[in-house]
């Protein structure tokens, strides 16, 4: 399925020209039976395309974990951010253990109200690798502040080993107004 996705635009204008194909067949030949063949092409097209937008692909998963964990954050609830946090995280010597009583106290402390995710993109991804690469830009607006604090994040996710989620396993922060190739913030 994962393959789909990746190649969902190629498949969607191979698809269109094959119909395309088949309808001026029909308009030279004035045979209805390439209209048929047009219209049944036309149904692969939309299967196609529905079931990329409802079967979740890993790129899918990746980024709804991303958007349920600045959730649990706004929602101050701890708990339900480490369920996308893998057991064997590492930021900088930081553990995940370490990482939730970090998470705990700067949650109290600071309040967010909202955060943003934007520019989202998964750099790399393998299903059989159980590694995926996604960077993504992130505004966060917390109470007593008026301007965001924005920063790009780059995290390395890794596929549980049952391949049931994929779970945070490091990440790395970048000032967004500088080259992103270059360690910023944090």
């Amino acid at each position: 399925m994962n393959w789909l996705v990746q190649n969902a635009g190629v498949l969607y204008t191979l698809l269109a020209i094959i119909a395309v194909g088949f309808v001026v067949a029909w308009r030279f030949n004035s045979r209805v039976i390439y209209l048929g063949y047009a219209a049944g092409t036309l149904c692969v097209l939309a299967a196609l395309w529905l079931a990329i937008r409802f079967v979740p692909s890993d790129r899918l998963q990746i980024e709804t974990n991303v958007h349920a964990m600045s959730n649990a954050i706004v929602a101050g609830k701890v708990d339900d951010l480490f369920k996308h946090v893998a057991n064997d995280f590492n930021y900088k010597g930081l553990t995940r253990d370490g990482l939730y009583e970090v998470a705990r106290q700067s949650i109290q402390a600071n309040k967010v109200r909202e955060i943003r995710i934007t520019a989202f993109s998964i750099e790399d991804v393998s299903h059989a690798n159980k590694f995926a690469k996604a960077r993504f830009r992130v505004s966060v607006w917390a109470e007593g502040y008026e301007q965001p604090y924005v920063f790009v994040t780059q995290a390395d996710f890794k596929l549980e080993a049952d391949g049931s989620a994929w779970k945070l396993k490091t990440m790395r922060f970048y000032n967004p107004f500088v080259d992103l190739d270059l360690p910023g913030i944090r």
